[in-house]
């Protein structure tokens, strides 16, 4: 056997190991935290308001439209593959408040990043109320009144 087959050999069984690891690594990562985790509410605790969802889609435009696109159906990207977040179908992380939030905070996957040092926890819910805002009607909250008595 040449040298030049043994470094074809070693590099062809490396390769094969990196991509197991790294779809392990996928799975294991889509799990990681969709569990009932008690520090993230499974419902939005902030109310839902006209200028919360207005609030939410600032913070969208700041840092999820390179993504996922102005209108959230991440078609302008072709660099890689973001959620079509009009979808929730397609949400592979869960379609909760909670899933929202803890996907937004933490990350998930391998392809979204965290935003916790970013927003902070009450503009990551108002940010799930205006990813609701965008989907069909059933995920849609209804905003409450903003001049309670």
């Amino acid at each position: 056997m040449t040298v030049a087959t043994r470094v074809l050999r070693l590099a062809t069984v490396l390769s094969l190991g990196l991509t197991a690891a790294a779809a392990g690594q996928s799975e294991a990562s889509e799990g990681a935290g969709q569990a009932d985790d008690p520090a993230v509410p499974a419902v939005n605790p902030t109310p839902h308001t006209e200028a919360a969802e207005k609030r939410g889609r600032t913070h969208y435009l700041r840092h999820c439209q390179i993504c996922h696109g102005f209108d959230g159906r991440a078609l302008e990207n072709i660099d890689f593959e973001a959620t079509d977040l009009t979808d929730p179908e397609r949400w592979r992380f869960g379609t909760a408040d909670g899933d929202l939030f803890r996907s937004t905070k933490f990350g998930a996957g391998l392809d979204m990043p965290p935003f916790e040092a970013e927003l902070d926890d009450a503009e990551i819910w108002e940010l799930v109320h205006y990813l609701r805002s965008i989907g069909p009607e059933e995920y849609r909250a209804a905003a409450e009144p903003e001049n309670r008595p």
